[in-house]
């Protein structure tokens, strides 16, 4: 009997033991899983290669020294500032343990048909493969469930990679007839040249003196003068601001293989910054795609609506009165933050 009642009260010990240790891994668990983490701890700078699969359509952009190009559509600039949203997104915002559960996929917009993101290194070596679910709480929120490829845990990531996309096809390219990525400084001269028709020869900036009577610090400020075979007129300062600041933000609609025809009888507009580095714009033929551009500087060759290829020779009046508002040029490019 003695030894039935020690049996029992060993067995006792070791439920109440059982118990607890199962309490406190259960606790663990759950502290875990409550914790944030990084989806995978992948530097920015070991990714060479971005992969994003939606359905049957998959984009490639691979990283060249610093910058980042789209190879399947004549090598165009990517947008590098999306770029580093989306890898911010990837491997630097911490996430967030929700489920394990199979069951649980459609519940957060996770399934075959997800838009699927990949990171990889410069041989072409996964580092990070996402599933994207959908937005947490809704489609427009800053937060996102996802998935790694491979496994069945579900987290809510503290971002929403998605949101780095924008909604052109293939997304993610720099539409600017001078991309962004070319290390530029403010524009001093315009020179322009191939039209005997067009009477402005160039347009450049002269520093104006500081106005002594002023009693607060004056930074830089500049005239800009055109120059005519006649003369030279200075212009009014916010009409050729508006043009130069529409130069730089000029987009294409489309790129296409280089056609020596097309420039048979080119213009030109040569575009000088302080540094002395000269981007040569040729404006070429038109046809029903488009009027023909080509930036020497990279070589590819894009087609603009011809109002834009208008608006790039100025008129006199465009420089010397003041323009509409909103003027043509905020109207041909209105403003975009990337």
């Amino acid at each position: 009997m003695n030894r039935l009642l020690a049996a029992l009260a060993a067995l006792l010990v070791l439920l109440v033991l059982g118990e607890g240790a199962l309490r406190r891994s259960q606790f663990k668990a759950r502290e875990e899983a409550g914790q944030l983490r990084l989806l995978a701890p992948v530097p920015a700078g070991d990714v060479a290669q971005i992969d994003i699969r939606a359905g049957r359509r998959q984009w490639r952009y691979v990283r060249e020294d610093s910058t980042w190009r789209f190879p399947a559509y004549h090598h165009a600039f990517a947008l590098d500032r999306r770029i580093e949203q989306l890898l911010k997104s990837l491997s630097e915002v911490p996430a967030t343990f929700v489920s394990a559960e199979l069951g649980d996929l459609p519940r957060y917009g996770l399934g075959p048909g997800s838009l699927r993101f990949g990171l990889f290194d410069a041989a072409g070596r996964p580092l990070l493969e996402v599933l994207q679910g959908r937005g947490a709480p809704g489609p427009r929120a800053g937060e996102s469930y996802v998935q790694r490829v491979g496994a069945d845990t579900v987290f809510h990531l503290h971002a929403h990679p998605l949101h780095a996309l924008d909604n052109n096809d293939p997304p993610l390219l720099d539409r600017r007839v001078l991309p962004r990525a070319l290390p530029r400084q403010a524009v001093q001269k315009i020179t322009f040249a191939g039209d005997a028709t067009y009477p402005l020869q160039s347009l450049h900036r002269v520093l104006r003196e500081l106005d002594p009577s002023a009693g607060l610090p004056q930074g830089p400020s500049y005239d800009w003068i055109a120059s005519y075979p006649a003369g030279e007129e200075v212009c009014l300062a916010q009409s050729a601001y508006a043009y130069v600041d529409f130069l730089q933000r000029l987009t294409w609609s489309a790129l296409h293989p280089a056609d020596a025809k097309a420039f048979a009888t080119a213009r030109s507009v040569y575009i000088e910054d302080e540094d002395g580095r000269i981007d040569t714009l040729e404006v070429g033929a038109a046809d029903p795609q488009g009027q023909y551009l080509r930036l020497r500087t990279t070589g590819h060759v894009a087609t603009i609506a011809p109002a834009k290829a208008a608006l790039l020779f100025p008129t006199t009046a465009a420089l010397t009165d003041t323009l509409p508002h909103p003027g043509p040029y905020r109207q041909a490019e209105p403003f975009s933050p990337f």
